[in-house]
C-alpha cells in the first residue's frame, strides 16, 4: 500500500500496560512484542510511518539489534535507556539508522516511551 494523503485525526488511547498480545481491546494498536505496540499511521510493512509505544520498564532481548531497513526514530513521550551505552534518551531524541547498524538493547523508562518511527526499505 503506498502512502496516502491524510489530514489530522485524533490519536487513539495507548494500550494499557499488561494488555495481552493481540487483544481486541488494544485495536487499532497491534503488538510487535511483549509490551511493545505499534499504530500504523501510513504505508505498509516494508515502508511505513508508525507510532510505537513501549510499556514502562519493557526490555528488549539481550544483545544488539540490527535490521535490513533504514529507520528513523524520534521520542515524543518518556524515553528509553540504551543498555549498551548506559545512557537514557528522552523527549526530542532522534536516531537515523542505516540497514545493518547495531543498536540497543533497550529498556523503557518508568513512564514508558512513545515514539514516531519511519521505516524505509534497505537498498542492496
Amino acid at each position: 500500500m503506498p502512502f496516502e494523503q491524510k489530514e489530522f485525526s485524533p490519536a487513539p488511547p495507548l494500550p494499557h500496560p499488561g494488555t495481552p498480545i493481540d487483544s481486541p481491546a488494544a485495536k487499532p494498536w497491534y503488538s510487535v512484542g511483549t509490551g511493545i505496540w505499534e499504530l500504523l499511521l501510513n504505508g505498509d510493512a516494508e515502508h511505513k510511518a508508525v507510532l510505537q509505544w513501549w510499556e514502562p520498564n519493557v526490555t528488549t532481548a539481550p544483545g544488539p539489534i540490527t535490521h535490513s531497513f533504514t529507520e528513523e526514530v524520534c521520542f515524543l513521550q518518556g524515553g528509553l535507556e540504551d543498555l549498551t551505552l548506559q545512557r537514557a534518551w528522552t523527549v526530542g531524541a532522534y536516531a537515523y539508522r542505516k540497514p545493518g547498524m547495531k543498536h540497543g538493547p533497550y529498556r523503557a523508562l518508568g513512564e514508558g516511551c512513545l515514539m514516531f518511527v519511519k521505516v524505509v526499505p534497505g537498498f542492496p
